[in-house]
């Protein structure tokens, strides 16, 4: 079989329908015609290999949304292709329309256009969206909820001139239906609450507000799976030197141990059981090594540098020194360093480690949690006890969405939440930690949220028996410590005894987290 049989038949038969696509990603001919050339040349190097492991068509066309990314953010802006003098076939307002339509496109970011067009004009579910992005569903979701709200604002009058349309007494009738089915639909579950809440009133509320055990659907799951934590540390395992020269491999937690008599040391657990000790630079750590969620890659800084090590190869980055550890997604996509003196943030995205500058901004309103999405999560703005303002950034279009996570009627009365403490969690959700009633500082429970619109999505609850401390979101589970062991929360019964911890000198941290088991790193 020749390398390139049957490719020249692929591009004459799907040549079209991907140069459809491509316009619709980049909103440009010339453009778009670039963008399939250089989809095709990088398709053809390997079409052997494609039409024996994949499916070319969907493959290629992963390689032009990820191009047409790479291409808005690299490349200065190009002017918009010049309207023509002379009339084209379609009449004057559907002209109109399309010039609408297609300065609308212009405002959303390459992976919201990206979402739309293979939601909307492709036609393809949410799963199979989420494969071609290599993203998450929730992701793809979010994406889209943003998509259609900026297309929404943009387009007032197109909802409004839905009956003009060939298809309007269709789309009509189909509304009347689901009107219907809403209304029938509500009428069921409005019995059982009604019901509900006659039997409540009769027995009076519970002073507590119970706890939500289950994951509801709104939760994502972790895009990426993620090794298990070792059930205890053996304290006759010898560490050996971290090598220069290989990749050991992903690591699965790091332990610090500063009462040896040579100094602090820093070691790494491998998901293989290995254990491998950090080498401290002469000058010392400005900020302690950390795992990125995944464990494969090893950050950790100094006065000079903040230095990335990938553990799967021998890659080193050198990057400007921070004072505070970097920020990771929990996906382990996006990577965010700090501000510096004078300086913004910058975002860097994964693998390919592009970076994008973002201007400086006041120290309270310092990125908290880097989402899925490659968006910024910060504070908006002064909390009260039931409800703490937040903004999501777009850090391609420097794009502020305001959202309030508003506790009312999840927490009892004297209970306030901590705003600056914002845990990361997987796809467009985030953490808040409750303090318990009476100005206690004890954090005794944990809001998990959709930073999508703030909605409160459940409430994970620590059992009032035990001394517990939250940790980090690790996946769906909220991990805890009570110093002398790391459980998993919630679980199915009770708190899941995930490791314990034998020697209270050994602090361990979990890969991904940024607090470990030493009680000073818990206030963080």
């Amino acid at each position: 079989m020749d390398r390139y049989d049957g490719f020249h038949e692929f591009v004459v038969a799907r040549g079209g329908a991907l140069s459809r696509t491509a316009f619709l990603l980049t909103g440009e001919h010339h453009a778009a015609e670039d963008l399939v050339q250089s989809a095709l040349a990088k398709a053809a190097v390997r079409w052997r290999w494609l039409v024996e492991h994949t499916q070319p068509e969907a493959y290629i066309r992963r390689i032009m949304i990820n191009e047409q990314i790479s291409w808005w953010r690299k490349r200065p802006a190009r002017p918009v292709a010049q309207v023509p003098e002379r009339a084209g076939p379609d009449e004057p307002g559907r002209a109109v329309e399309r010039i609408a339509l297609g300065r609308a496109l212009d405002t959303l970011t390459p992976r919201q256009r990206a979402v739309i067009v293979l939601r909307f004009y492709e036609d393809l579910s949410e799963a199979d969206t989420a494969a071609l992005m290599g993203c998450s569903v929730g992701t793809v979701k979010s994406q889209t909820h943003l998509a259609l709200g900026h297309l929404r604002r943009a387009l007032p009058l197109f909802a409004d001139r839905a009956g003009e349309y060939a298809d309007a007494d269709a789309a009509l009738a189909l509304a009347r239906r689901r009107r219907t089915g809403r209304a029938v639909t509500a009428v069921l579950v409005a019995v059982p609450m009604l019901v509900g809440l006659l039997w409540f009133a009769s027995r009076g509320p519970d002073t507590v507000p119970p706890p939500v055990t289950s994951t509801p659907s709104g939760i994502p799951a972790p895009v990426k799976p993620l090794p298990a934590l070792p059930s205890r540390l053996d304290p006759n395992t010898r560490s050996e030197p971290l090598p220069d020269d290989r990749g050991p491999g992903p690591a699965v937690l790091q332990v610090h141990d500063d009462q040896t008599s040579a100094g602090p040391r820093a070691s790494l657990v491998m998901v293989d059981g290995r254990h491998y000790s950090v080498p401290a630079p002469e000058s010392g750590f400005v900020s302690a090594p950390s795992l990125s969620p995944d464990g494969r890659w090893l950050t950790w800084s100094t006065r000079t540098a903040t230095t990335v090590r990938d553990l799967t190869g021998t890659q080193i980055r050198e990057l400007p020194a921070t004072l505070t550890a970097p920020l990771w997604s929990p996906g382990g996509d996006w990577f965010l360093l700090p501000a510096r003196a004078g300086t913004g943030e910058t975002l860097y995205h994964l693998p390919d480690w592009t970076a994008r500058d973002l201007p400086a901004v006041p120290w309270d309103r310092a990125t908290k949690v880097v989402l899925d999405s490659g968006e910024l999560l910060r504070s908006a703005g002064s909390p009260t006890t039931t409800s703490v303002p937040l903004e999501v950034v777009d850090p391609s279009t420097g794009a502020v969405r305001a959202i309030t996570v508003d506790a009312t009627g999840r927490i009892e009365t004297g209970e306030s939440m901590r705003s600056w403490s914002i845990l990361a969690a997987p796809g467009d959700t985030a953490g808040v930690e409750v303090l318990g009633a009476g100005g206690s500082a004890e954090v005794t429970d944990v809001l998990q949220f959709s930073t999508v619109d703030g909605l409160v999505l459940r409430r994970i609850s620590l059992p009032k028996r035990h001394l517990g401390f939250p940790l980090c979101f690790r996946g769906t589970d909220l991990l805890w410590t009570d110093l002398a062991t790391i459980r998993r929360a919630p679980a199915p019964k009770d708190l899941e005894l995930l490791m314990q911890l034998d020697d209270p000198m050994h602090v361990v941290e979990p890969a991904g987290c940024r607090r470990s088991t030493q009680l000073s790193s818990l206030g963080s």
